[in-house]
């Protein structure tokens, strides 16, 4: 695992790589630009809005008995706002991050074919088709959706509301796993490599996911985490098929 990494930072610091990581940032962030001002407007207006809505949040709490208890009893309203701050900001931080992810996953095939051309030659890419591939992520996201909807319930309780990573995760292990595998193995390779490899998928993921914590560069070297998964399902992929 160590040389996996070791391999994947050499190709990441390519030019071309740096360039696409660049690029796909700046759109992002036009991205996110125009849909705030398509929304409110101007800035202005966006922190009017959020100033409303804490005020409304704040009249909630002392209209709703349980949480004018819990705010009175377990947490001051000072502490209650400061959640409702960190949450709203950990969920536009990862909003930023599908898009980001999604945007680079433009280049996927691109990262996916270099390195394959170059290390894995021996290794066809057979690829997943189309609606398959557009069946897969439309149902990645209908469940995570889901699953955010039924744990936003405990958005603003402490510690509990931890569960709300659970639903990104889950998303973010799809996509990356998928992403890779969409270009390099058919629908059954996918699903035996998913089974057999399960365990470790889930570790090297939950290290990027961890990683995409630290503010902004977290999110940034998102093209890191495609090569290293890449690296990853080059090797298990020709393993696989050697057996059949």
């Amino acid at each position: 695992m160590p040389n996996l990494f070791l391999a994947s930072l050499g190709d990441f610091f390519s030019p071309r790589v740096l360039l696409v990581t660049l690029v796909s940032f700046i759109v992002t962030i036009v991205f996110f630009i125009v849909c705030l001002f398509f929304l409110f407007g101007s800035i202005e207006f966006f922190a009017q809005w959020f100033v409303g809505m804490m005020n409304g949040f704040e009249h909630t709490i002392e209209q709703n008995w349980l949480l004018s208890f819990i705010s009175l009893i377990f947490i001051t309203k000072a502490i209650v706002g400061i959640l409702v701050f960190f949450t709203s900001f950990i969920v536009v931080y990862y909003l930023f991050l599908m898009v980001y992810s999604l945007i680079v996953g433009l280049f996927c095939s691109y990262f996916i074919n270099e390195i394959g051309q170059k290390y894995y030659p021996d290794v066809e890419r057979s690829g997943i088709n189309f609606f398959t591939n557009l069946f897969l992520i439309a149902k990645t996201f209908l469940v995570g959706a889901l699953l955010f909807l039924v744990l936003s319930p405990l958005a603003f309780i402490p510690l509990l509301n931890l569960a709300l990573f659970f639903p990104i995760y889950y998303i973010f292990h799809k996509m990356l796993v998928l992403d890779v595998a969409s270009v390099i193995n058919s629908s059954a390779e996918y699903g035996k490599i998913k089974k057999d490899n399960g365990g470790e998928l889930k570790g090297i993921t939950l290290i990027f996911f961890a990683l995409t914590i630290i503010p902004i560069v977290g999110v940034l070297i998102y093209p890191l985490y495609v090569i290293v998964m890449s690296h990853f399902i080059f090797r298990k992929t020709r393993d696989l098929r050697s057996r059949a």
